[in-house]
Order: structure tokens, then sequence, then C-alpha cells
């Protein structure tokens, strides 16, 4: 019964996160802008391989993704500083233009039958385009929110908009390889490319439009705070992944984890290239049926995250971590050695389903083993990492399957993931049982509207961070006029809210907050809440609170901007 209500809690939410985003026409472009973004970069890249299995042959396939990957990978750390010295809106169009130019260009590569040489030049200008979106999309949405509500939701919604794109992009492109040709799919994606840029190119701020962001500029009392949040750093991204590498490094536990979720991007870079060889060489079923493959691992990731919503808080998660490696792992060993063309695509939904919660469940262990100081600059390092595996399953197919050929290349790559954790079971065991998981305050906070939208590792990491409080009553939990220092959920008991004296409400609703004006605002608490009854809170403090509902680093521009808008 347990697992049915978090089900159907999820699915709730998600009814409510998709109602707030449509009442807000700046979120409901910028997201679906997004979502045509993630059907550009997932669907012209499946057609890239494809076309490189037919101009240079399959040795080439891997060689082709890696050239995209590497250049892309280089250049994440200072494209994604973009949104933090320019204004956001004029980066994200700038992204979304030189998308659509580098596709044009890529298309008419094609279309016009120049060297593969040049397409591939193009094609990894076009996947260099792709690092500045995700950052500046993050950074933009609490300039946009009008509520912490509304902010939570964008972000929930991003990451669903993410997995669609994984499905619908391959999909679509299998649909019309069927009647058309790459080059002409290309110019498709300019045109979807172009009209995400319509979108976002005049947006309807909630009230007025802000002003370009000037890294240099003083910031306003309360600013360092903000910043000293998360630990942010002025230093460059490729100092700070640096930093974080040798975060990793130090220590054991996280030294682990990492390696496994970096692995799980290998086996993620090398299903790219496989799909396009087992479409064509082992099933002998066309270019459709590799973005049909993509598009059901698309499938799998979505229906993974949903899965993933079910281990929040549980104790023991090595086992889940050791099921969804099986499944993946062995769904791709089937898939290569016994099950017919038209079974494939099915068995890869399992296959998505296992390397999504893979990687919700290794970040949530994550979480866990690192130390709080440093997990911002553990999480940065994991992305690059991650990069990398991506170019070095692209390779390591090539290299495999022109020496074992593709059906041992596939078994290979389906037992890594299994191997690896079989290797480490004894660490994750121990992790398991050495680690605290605040079942209580997560409970707690899925019932809090700001904080249910989170993904489950950082819904943990919140809990983690908070503390429980009880008062009796009389006690004052925020005095009006003081500075604010903290965030209040209230558990059981009453409290009564006033201010100036006059009582404006009375509460004693479960999981009801308290607190956030002062925090969002950086100015002193505007009423005062008093314990009518005996009373248990959870407290998070600013600075936890602060990067919970911003959904990343807070800037002082964003926290400005989404106070601005909170009253």
């Amino acid at each position: 019964m347990t697992t049915l209500r978090r089900l159907s809690a999820h699915l709730a939410l998600t009814g409510r996160v998709i109602r707030s985003i449509v009442r807000s026409p700046a979120l409901r472009r910028v997201e679906l802008a997004f979502l045509l973004f993630n059907i550009v970069e997932f669907g012209t890249w499946i057609v890239v391989l494809l076309y490189a299995y037919s101009a240079t042959g399959p040795a080439s396939v891997g060689v082709v993704a890696f050239i995209q990957l590497v250049p892309a990978a280089l250049l994440a750390p200072f494209l994604a500083g973009l949104a933090d010295r320019f204004p956001r809106d004029r980066v994200l169009l700038a992204g979304y233009l030189v998308m659509a130019s580098t596709a044009a260009a890529t298309g008419l590569a094609m279309w016009s039958g120049a060297s593969p040489l040049v397409v591939y030049v193009a094609a990894a200008t076009l996947a260099m385009s792709f690092p500045v979106t995700r950052p500046t999309q993050g950074a933009l949405l609490p300039l946009l929110a009008r509520t912490p509500e509304e902010l939570s939701a964008a972000n929930g919604l991003s990451g669903t908009v993410e997995g669609l794109g994984l499905m619908l992009g391959p999909l679509i492109a299998a649909a019309l390889l069927v009647v058309t040709t790459p080059a002409a799919i290309f110019l498709a994606a300019t045109v979807g490319s172009l009209l995400a840029a319509a979108l976002v190119v005049r947006l309807p701020w909630p009230g007025t439009s802000p002003r370009p962001i000037d890294a240099r500029a003083a910031p306003s009392p309360g600013a360092s705070e903000i910043a000293d949040a998360t630990g942010a750093s002025e230093a460059t991204g490729t100092a700070s992944l640096l930093d974080g590498l040798r975060t990793v490094a130090r220590e054991p536990n996280t030294r682990l984890v990492v390696a496994i979720l970096g692995l799980r991007m290998v086996v993620v870079g090398a299903m790219d290239v496989l799909f396009v060889l087992l479409a064509l060489e082992l099933f002998d079923a066309g270019d459709s049926a590799a973005g049909v493959l993509n598009a059901a691992l698309g499938l799998g990731t979505v229906l993974g995250g949903l899965v993933t919503f079910l281990l929040v808080g549980r104790q023991r998660l090595a086992p889940a971590l050791a099921a969804s490696v099986l499944a993946c792992g062995l769904a791709l060993v089937i898939v290569g050695t016994l099950v017919p063309a038209w079974l494939a695509a099915p068995i890869i939904v399992i296959v998505g389903i296992g390397a999504a919660s893979c990687d919700v469940i290794g970040r949530t262990i994550l979480q866990r083993v690192s130390p709080d100081h440093v997990l911002g600059r553990v999480l940065g390092a994991l992305e690059g990492i991650g990069l990398a595996g991506l170019a070095m399953g692209a390779i390591l197919v090539s290299l495999l399957a022109g020496t074992v050929g593709i059906r041992m290349t596939v078994v290979l790559v389906g037992l890594l993931l299994p191997a690896a954790v079989a290797f480490a079971w004894a660490g994750l065991a121990r992790i398991d049982r050495e680690a605290l998981v605040p079942v209580r305050a997560l409970e707690l906070l899925r019932g809090v509207i700001l904080f249910a939208p989170l993904p489950p590792p950082q819904q943990e990491c919140v809990a983690r961070g908070a503390r429980w409080i009880t008062a009796e009553p009389g006690t004052a939990i925020i005095r009006e006029g003081e500075v604010g220092d903290a965030y209040y959920v209230l558990e059981t008991g009453r409290m009564t809210v006033s201010r100036d004296g006059s009582v404006l409400r009375e509460s004693g609703d479960r999981a009801e907050g308290f607190g956030e004006i002062a925090l969002l605002h950086d100015v002193r608490r505007t009423a005062t809440v008093t314990a009518t009854e005996p009373s248990v809170l959870l407290m998070l403090g600013r600075d936890l609170f602060l990067e919970a509902v911003t959904g990343h680093e807070p800037a002082r521009l964003a926290a400005e901007r989404l106070a601005a808008t909170r009253l």
C-alpha cells in the first residue's frame, strides 16, 4: 500500500506541476522550447551516426560519436558560464540560433554531397551548441517563476521534458527516415530550432524584465551569504572540475560510487553506437530501426525516473542498485544474442529503466557518502566524468566490434555494469549499513509543495540537512522584525500567525511552511508565528532552503528576482 500511495502521490504531483507551468506564459514557452531542443539534440545525434555508417563504414560510427562529444565536453565548463556573464534570455536565444544555423549547415553539407569530413565538422559544431542551453535553462527559470512553487514545478518539469525528448527525438527521426533523407531531417531540425528561438525571443517577464548581469558588480546586502549557501567558487569551470576530481580521489566511498556512475555513462555511450550496428548489421532492419531502438531507450528512461520515486528514503539502496544494473545489463545481452528484431525495442525499454534507475540510485548514494561541503564539486566532477564516459563508450564499441564481432560486443557491454557492482558489492553494502537515512523528515518534506517536485536525491539531501525542534505553547518560532535565518515546516501542533499584534490566521496543517518571505527577500521577518499547542517542526537553515528552492547555485540576481515576485 505504501508503494501505491507513493505512486499515486507522484502522479497527482505531476498533474499539479503541469497545471502550474501552463498558467505561466513565460515558463510555458521556455519549457516548450526546451522540449524542441531535446528532440533536435537526440534526433540529430542518431541521424549523424547513421550517416557515418553509410558514408564511411561501420568502423567509423564510434569514431564519429567521439569526434562530436569531445569538443563539446572540453568547452562545456566555459560555455556554461555564459549565463552568469550575460542576460540569460539572450544567451538562451543565441544558443537556439546557433543550433539552428549549425543544423542547417550539417543538412546542407549532406544534401550537397560534401566530403564526410565536412559533415562531421558541422555536426561537431552543432554538438558544441548543446552545453549552452541546459545550464542557461536552469539559470533562467528563477527569473521567470512568480512563486517558489512555480520554480520547483518548472525544475521538475524540465527533467521530464528531457526524458520525453530522449524518446521523441529518435522516434521522429525514425519516422522521417522512412520517407526522406538524413539531410532533410537536419533541415527539419533547423525549423525546430528556429521555433524554439521564436518562443524565447520576447519572453513575457513577470514584473519588470531583469537587467543585464554583470559578474563584476558589487553584491547587494545579503548576496554574499547567498553565494556562500552553495560554496560557489569564482574559479573557472576547469578549475572547479579539477578541484572536484581531487575531492573524488581523496574520498574512498565517493570514489567508488563515482566510478560506477562513470561506468554507466560508458555503457550509455556504447549503446548509442550499438543501436546503429544492431539495427543495420545484426537485424538488417534499416535506418529507421536505429531510431526506434533509441526511442525505446528514451521511454525506458522516463519510466525509470518514475520507478525511482518509490525508492526515496530507503535505508538499503545497494540491492536496488544491483537490480537496476542487472536489468540494464542482462536485457542488453538478451537483445544482442537471443531476441528477434521485432522484440528488441520492448526489451530495450527495460534497458532504459535499469540505466535511469542506476543513475538516480547512484546519485542518492553519492549524496549520502560525500561530505556536504564538497558535494557541489563532486557533482561537477561527475558531469565531466560522464561526458568523458560517453566518448569512451563510443570508441570502445568501435574497437570491440572490429575485434570480437557485434554480438560479443553487446554481451561485453551488457556485463560491464553488473561485473562492476559485483566487484564493489562489499563497499556498497558497507555504505548501506553506515548511512543514516532521514526517513521521517523525507515523509514530511514530500508534503511541502516547495520540495515535493525535487528529484529523489535532492529531496534526501534537503532532509539530511534539516533538524527537528519542539515548541511549547506560547513559544514564538518566528518574531516579527527579526533577521530571517531559517524556514520551518510543521509536523504536529498548531500555529498562530500575527502582525502588529493582530492575528492573521491560525494553522495546524501538517507540512505547512513558515518563514520563506524573509529568506527570499533578504529582509526582516514580516510576521510572528507562535505555537498555540505543543508542536514539532522541521527547521531548514537559510542556505539549505535557498539552494533547494532555486534548484541551482543561487546567484544574487536570481534570488532578488524570485524574492521580488514572492509577495
